[in-house]
């Protein structure tokens, strides 16, 4: 009895432990592909995660193309009762493989192209099928609208690619495509054919060829003079944008491509990162960084996918046995139909996009990115699916840009820097770097930007100095990095504030109604005045550009609409000097002085105390007017030995403990370090307030577009984003966070898309000058109208008077005769109505009767009467 208890306790034993039994799923691949192989075991690893039950791989080498091989794998991978089988990639051995499966009804899981593919068949392929991505490519070329171009393949098995492309032909009616084939000579050197397509005349190319040889076609396209502002390139590869462009992106040709998914996205970085590692472990050390950053294949991607795809089958199934089946019985496996079949009805998400299969079992319905070079790199300007087919995705298409215009399209530029994090690093990789990539940072981020927003190149020149540069008083030049660049002032600025100011002061002549009442107890006045004078003009636009207003308010539509347009623009250019000059272009600035900074300058504890030398916390305090400041200048440049050359020689004399020294600088600077440094502190608030920008060259053309890209990134949140991502993540930020930390990023301005200012501001003083000349003809015919004069002679007078400038004060041609006044208030006198005047209030003398006032007298009274309002009104004027 207890013997028979012990067996049916091994049994037990036994049939869990092969019940939780791992489930091994095959692989087939050739020899020297560590990638696949890698894609395969990180796919793998990451299906596993989180499973009581996990997969495995099972992974056998063959030789590129040899079936006895592949033959042999296969059987090998039945005794371990796999799952299903992978691979391989050279065609050969994949197709007899696939005969093989298919007999054994076993899946075989594909990310290669086949041309013909049975739905009865045990293989479900990933690769997308070349009729759906044939017509994504016809889209393309009938959006671009050619009539006339050249299809440029390189081997025989590619032609099925062009399968609706050749048939365009047939399905247009109203006119004739004129197509081109060329086939590629063997080998590496293409020139000889290329050079034949150019003697024919062609500018559109359709090329598609392997992703190994692409980038020397198209160099050598280049080479022989076809690759122009005139020629056109529409590539069909799906890893074309993995080359390097570098060489093609200034020639001016039009080159578009797509892609199934974008390098940048952070699951396609984790794949990468994890792959990389997968290869160190399969060449054991030998292979470092095999994939970089941009340049996952679409292969791997979709051997991950695959691998994904075929799991969750799995899983949802519930299956936990594999094939128990051999070669030598020749039976086949009873669950491997339904396995496909389920499969083929399933849709994920993947790398590679929407994974789902059509009624045949092939994958036709996808979506892709439709790309373009610019001279910033690869742009996004359209989608395609199977659905909608080809969506523009693009605004605006700008054009294309004549030589010697202000635009930044397609020109390079120098952009000078220092190494100053967070602004401008060193990138931290292993690889090699060159160029722009050996630099990242906020700074660095920015220019990335407004590169892409403006479509130019760039290059980084970094000052080893580090010097931005201040000027000098005394040899009245500037240092450093603006010595570069500095040579003027703002004359654009000046000329819109002097040509505004007379504008206004000329339309308030013109605007009838800026022509007011000076004594409002009148009501007929003998004079008009108005309140733009010259001096009352430049001080009403010099309060807009320093955003202190003017008591003076414009009155008439033109004035209005002229202020109105002014400080539209004076909000612009005040927006933009915020964000485009460095802090040390201010000379007089606005200062706060705060109660630390007072008790550091009065040393009470010993403290000493320094900044970066020749850096613009030191130009702060040697160009400041404020006492307590030059006396902090003096004691530093009297220590120079408290002076550091570096922001971060200044952070470790603050942490050194040999030392009591506080160390100055910029506020952001500052906030960087405390995020990273939990053992220094921010003292104190801001002693002023200034923005960081790029400098230009006086009167640079590009200095408006930049100024626009720079408040638009503004408005859209990017700057803030930038900001937090350098400030508070990237390199050890937020190891410090503080709860109470300042929320004084900047926020995104409500203005929509600003640009043209001056064109803004100039065709609104035009229509303020049309409007006060409507309002004065106006005036004009009124008056003739309502007085019975000429409205000519009346026009010309008053064009007299305005071009005169004769002053602020206009005399009334046309007033109410003053008898007929005095007749009115006799009548009203006579009602009864008492009336006190200047004669009646005498301290000696009772009020005369009304019945003893003669006509005379009663017309001398209205006289005084009106001179004593006028006296009152003056007074009440002048106090």
């Amino acid at each position: 009895m207890h013997l028979i208890k012990e067996s049916v306790f091994s049994l037990f034993i036994f049939l869990l432990q092969h019940s939780l039994a791992d489930r091994t799923i095959g692989a087939v691949f050739d020899d020297g592909s560590f990638l696949y192989e890698a894609a395969f075991n990180v796919a793998i690893e990451a299906a596993s995660e989180n499973q009581e039950n996990p997969f495995v791989s099972n992974v056998i080498r063959i030789s590129p193309d040899d079936v006895v091989e592949a033959e042999t794998a296969v059987c090998s991978l039945l005794e371990s009762n796999v799952f299903g089988v992978f691979g391989p990639i050279h065609r050969t051995s994949l197709q007899h493989i696939q005969s093989i499966a298919d007999y054994l009804e076993l899946p075989q899981i594909i990310t290669e192209f086949i041309e013909a593919q049975n739905r009865n068949w045990s293989a479900i392929n990933l690769y997308p099928n070349h009729i759906a991505y044939s017509q994504v490519f016809a889209d393309i070329i009938k959006m671009k609208g050619w009539t006339d171009f050249t299809i440029i393949y390189e081997g025989a098995e590619l032609l099925p690619f062009l399968n609706n492309i050749l048939t365009m032909q047939n399905l247009v009616t109203d006119e004739n495509i004129l197509m081109t084939v060329v086939q590629l000579p063997e080998g590496d050197d293409y020139r000889s054919q290329l050079k034949n397509i150019k003697m024919s005349g062609s500018v559109n190319y359709l090329v598609i060829s392997g992703q190994e040889n692409l980038s020397e076609i198209l160099l050598q396209a280049q080479q022989v003079g076809i690759m122009s502002d005139k020629h056109s390139y529409v590539i069909m590869n799906p890893d074309f944008h993995t080359i390097d462009i570098e060489l093609f992106k200034h020639g001016g040709s039009n080159i578009t491509g797509v892609r199934f998914f974008d390098q940048s996205s952070e699951n396609i970085q984790n794949f990468i990162k994890s792959l990389n590692e997968q290869v160190i472990d399969l060449s054991e050390g030998k292979i470092q960084n095999a994939v970089p950053e941009s340049a996952l294949s679409f292969n791997l991607a979709l051997v991950y996918d695959a691998v994904s795809l075929y799991t969750t089958a799995l899983k949802t199934i519930g299956l936990e046995e594999g094939a128990n089946i051999t070669c030598e019985d020749q039976e086949t496996w009873n669950f491997g139909s339904s396995i496909i079949n389920f499969v083929r009805t399933m849709e994920i998400d993947g790398m590679t996009g929407v994974i789902k299969f059509d009624e045949d079992g092939l994958r036709s319905d996808f979506e892709v990115d439709v790309l373009e070079v610019m001279s910033h790199g690869f742009e996004k300007v359209g989608t395609w699916n199977a659905e909608d087919g080809y969506e523009d995705t693009r605004t605006v298409i700008p054009p294309v840009e004549e030589e010697g215009s202000d635009s930044m399209k397609g020109k390079h530029f120098i952009i000078l820097t220092a190494l100053s994090a967070p602004y401008g690093m060193l990138r931290e990789s292993s690889n090699k770097l060159e160029g722009n990539n050996r630099y990242e940072g906020f700074g660095i981020e920015v220019i990335e930007e407004l590169a892409k927003m403006n479509e130019f190149n760039y290059t980084f020149d970094i000052q080893a100095d580090g010097v931005y540069g201040s000027y000098d008083s005394k040899t009245k030049k500037w240092t450093g990095m603006m010595e570069k660049i500095m040579d003027g002032v703002w004359g654009w600025l000046a000329g819109a504030y002097v040509g505004v100011s007379v504008l206004l002061f000329i339309l308030g002549r013109f605007a009838p109604e800026e022509w007011q009442n000076p004594y409002p107890c009148i009501e007929e006045p003998e004079t008009l005045d108005n309140q733009f004078t010259l001096a009352n003009a430049f001080w009403f636009t010099l309060g807009s550009v320093l955003t202190q207003g003017s008591e003076i308010a414009p009155i008439a539509v033109s004035t209005r609409m002229a202020g109105s347009m002014w400080w539209f623009f004076t909000l612009i250019m005040v927006s933009s000097y915020t964000a485009n000059l460095a802090a040390f272009l201010t000379v007089e600035s606005k200062f706060y002085a705060i109660k630390s900074v007072s008790d550091l300058a009065s040393n009470p504890y010993g403290i000493t105390y320094g900044a970066k030398k020749g850096g613009a916390t030191f130009s702060f305090f040697k160009e400041s007017d404020n006492l307590l400041y030059q006396k902090m200048y003096h004691y530093m440049d009297e220590h120079p030995e408290l002076m550091t050359s570096t922001n971060d020689e200044g952070l470790l004399r603050v942490k050194s403990e040999k030392e009591n020294y506080a160390f100055l600088m910029e506020s952001t600077s500052i906030e960087y370090m405390v995020e990273r440094n939990c053992d220094v502190a921010q003292v104190g608030g801001l002693l002023d307030n200034k923005g960081y920008g790029i400098a230009m060259k006086k009167n640079s053309p590009y200095r408006q577009p930049m100024s626009e890209s720079i408040l638009q990134l503004q408005e859209e949140g990017k700057l803030a984003r930038m900001k937090d991502k350098w400030w508070k993540e990237k390199r050890g930020g937020g190891a410090c966070a503080d709860d109470d930390a300042s929320s004084g990023d900047a926020q995104p301005l409500v203005l929509a898309n600003v640009g043209g200012v001056f064109i803004v501001l100039v065709a609104g003083s035009a229509l303020a000058v049309v409007c006060a000349f409507i309002e004065m003809i106006f005036d004009v015919w009124m008056i003739s109208h309502t007085h019975k004069v000429p409205f000519r002679e009346e026009l010309i007078a008053e064009l007299k008077f305005i071009l005169s400038f004769s002053g602020d004060t206009k005399p009334v041609r046309h007033r109410e005769s003053t008898g007929s006044k005095s007749s009115k208030k006799d009548d009203d006198d006579k009602s009864g109505d008492v009336e006190f005047t200047g004669e009646d209030i005498r301290p000696d003398h009772a009020p005369t009767p009304r019945s003893e006032r003669s006509s005379h007298s009663n017309h001398n009274a209205h006289s005084r009467r009106q001179s004593n309002a006028i006296q009152i009104a003056r007074m009440r004027k002048f106090t």
